[in-house]
């Protein structure tokens, strides 16, 4: 197997990504993940740490690099001198799997949960709940409000994720 660099249309990763699968190939593209505002409240979003690139694992044999060029989503692939697409070494994509898997670029689980998140509580009397972040105690608890209360209720932190 080979790894090849897909360019893929602007905002196209996951759909590019999706398609891929479905026709067999493995597709890999690091994002950064962190906390954005939207409407008044923050949610996790992720972003691709290289632009508009897409690694694809196409196998040696195969070299019917049409299949995935015609994929939704993929603008073209990246070629070399005689304009035919460049293998990459598989230590460069290997290198980038790793770091992403150890969470280099994940600043969502490595900062405290900002007051205004959204968040799924976990376990207890409100497990599976959906709820904003309204504040934290000095005990490291997380405020929130659930619905049909009027009292602000608290729960540990590590007993909520970021949804």
């Amino acid at each position: 197997m080979t790894w090849y660099v897909a360019i893929t249309n602007p905002n196209c990763h996951r759909r590019a990504e999706a398609e891929l699968a479905s026709l067999g190939y493995r597709a890999f593209w690091p994002k950064l993940r962190k906390w954005v505002s939207h409407a008044r409240t923050k949610v996790p979003k992720e972003y691709p740490i290289l632009g508009r690139y897409l690694f694809v694992e196409i196998p040696e044999h195969d070299g019917d690099f049409w299949t995935v060029r015609n994929v939704n989503g993929i603008e073209g692939l990246l070629t070399g001198d005689r304009g035919a697409p460049a293998a990459l070494p598989p230590a460069v994509v290997t290198g980038f799997l790793e770091r992403y898997l150890a969470g280099e670029w994940d600043f969502v689980a490595k900062q405290a949960i900002p007051t205004g998140a959204r968040v799924r509580i976990m376990e207890g009397e409100f497990a599976e709940l959906l709820t904003i972040v309204r504040g934290h105690s000095r005990g490291g608890r997380i405020k929130f409000l659930p619905p049909g209360n009027r009292d602000f209720v608290f729960t540990r932190e590590d007993n909520v994720r970021a949804a």
